[in-house]
């Protein structure tokens, strides 16, 4: 079958996902780290700096990017002080970071703090930047948030369902309109949680370049099936 004109494959699939990693176990990361590069993931994340470098290492010359969040999950931390950490966290081999903002600009609607905060961090890492975007507000916030972001210095808007159920596909193709507007790339989160192969597959048809969750495994494997119910439509 085929997906906004695209052949849709596992590999291609995987190539649209960012496998995300909490758990702080070496053994257990290394299984991840290693399975996720035979799947061919876009990206996969180390979840702390204690393993930034032993992440890297793995990831050596495979071409998959490695990413950590950032000023997860509160968003207190100030731009400037992030930017030390992204300066840090690059010698150590990220090189994608997923970034939670000011979480009290954000709840003032101060979109030029907004702006400020992302400029802030872009001063201290030169990688590629997606900055959470609260897909659950107003359009109209949604789209200050987008502009702000790209006035900031941002590669990506991150669009995070607060709901965790997978963001609503009609406000991913309404964000799309937005990004292409402006200038900027569209990735959508389960927020590490759980997202079935169709809500991936809906997610990326209304726009998504890119998506993250834990469960990359299951929705690269749960493609055939997909297929197999879905394959008389063509997207």
């Amino acid at each position: 079958m085929k997906l906004n004109g695209e052949q849709v494959t596992k590999k291609w699939l995987a190539g649209h996902l960012e496998h995300v990693i909490w758990d702080n176990d070496k053994d257990i990361l290394k299984d991840q780290v290693t399975r996720g590069i035979e799947y061919g993931f876009r990206t996969i994340y180390s979840p702390s700096v204690y393993f930034h470098e032993y992440v890297s290492e793995l990831l050596k010359g495979t071409g998959i990017r490695h990413a950590t969040p950032v000023n997860f999950k509160d968003g207190l931390a100030p731009g400037k002080a992030i930017a030390t950490h992204c300066e840090i966290i690059e010698k150590m081999g990220v090189d994608t970071i997923d970034l939670w903002p000011d979480m009290a600009a954000y709840s003032m609607r101060n979109w030029d703090a907004l702006t400020q905060f992302v400029k802030d961090v872009r001063s201290g890492f030169s990688g590629e930047i997606k900055v959470l975007l609260m897909a659950n507000d107003s359009l109209d916030d949604m789209y200050h948030q987008v502009e702000a972001y790209k006035e900031g210095g941002a590669d990506f808007v991150k669009a995070y369902d607060s709901n965790k159920i997978g963001c609503p596909m009609h406000r991913v193709r309404e964000l799309k309109k937005k990004c292409d507007e402006v200038g900027i790339r569209l990735k959508t989160s389960g927020n590490g949680k759980y997202w079935t192969n169709a809500i991936v597959m809906g997610n990326i048809a209304a726009g998504a370049e890119c998506i993250s969750a834990s469960n990359t495994f299951q929705i690269v494997d749960d493609l055939p099936i997909f297929e197999e119910l879905y394959s008389k439509y063509e997207f």
